[in-house]
């Protein structure tokens, strides 16, 4: 046995802390704030459980957009241009993981062994934890404007394909039927049974640290 410390009581160090005490160990979990608090990542998080998951942040040709994170101070990644000079080194090593299929293709398969059981590994964890309820799998879905937005992501597809993902394809009916009241302007879907979601993280979360203190942490 020996002594870890867990630095955040976010869903990764909450996870980390319960398998090291069922592996043994003396742990110990840091937290500034409440764990599953608003003030944390975790809160906020869109709650995805998806085994679809496999697709590496750095992809072929990524660095085309970066001049566009430099201007869209409200897109999904935001480089303010003042941080640039400090971020160039990390960015150069993110874009360049990222270059050849070959290397993506690997990160993949990495992902692929992490997430392919991830709904299963949280369902079992929320009923330990007493919160069957939160931990939902009913499958995700991914909706696009057109069935050529969805091809204009033909690699990313593919790479799911080889780590054996499987999913349905929706047309327009079938996406508002699985997501009413969502905008008419998606048109095309698709559905991967497999996939999960928390019906709420900051919970969930809580309730997994919770869980790590009554078993010793």
């Amino acid at each position: 046995m020996s002594q870890v410390v867990v630095i955040g009581a976010g869903a990764v160090g909450a996870c980390c802390a319960l398998a090291l005490l069922a592996d043994g160990h003396d742990v110990t979990v840091v937290e500034p704030g409440m764990p599953g608090g608003d003030q944390a990542a975790s809160f906020g998080n869109g709650g995805w459980i998806g085994t679809a998951s496999v697709v590496p942040m750095s992809m072929p040709g990524l660095w085309k957009r970066i001049p566009g994170y430099l201007l869209d101070t409200d897109g999904p990644l935001v480089i303010r241009p003042g941080a640039l000079p400090g971020l160039a080194p990390w960015l150069w090593r993110f874009v360049a993981a990222g270059r050849r299929i070959a290397q993506v293709e690997a990160t993949s398969r990495a992902l692929a062994a992490l997430l392919c059981d991830a709904p299963a590994r949280h369902a079992a964890l929320a009923k330990a934890a007493g919160l069957e309820p939160l931990i939902v799998q009913a499958g995700l879905t991914y909706v696009y404007p057109s069935r050529e937005a969805f091809e204009a992501e033909a690699l990313a597809w593919r790479l799911r394909a080889d780590q054996r993902v499987a999913w349905t394809e929706l047309d327009a009916d079938a996406v508002q039927h699985h997501a009413p009241g969502l905008s008419d302007a998606y048109r095309f879907g698709i559905e991967v049974a497999s996939g999960g979601h928390c019906r709420d993280p900051g919970a969930y979360v809580a309730g997994l640290v919770a869980l790590a203190c009554a078993r010793g942490a």
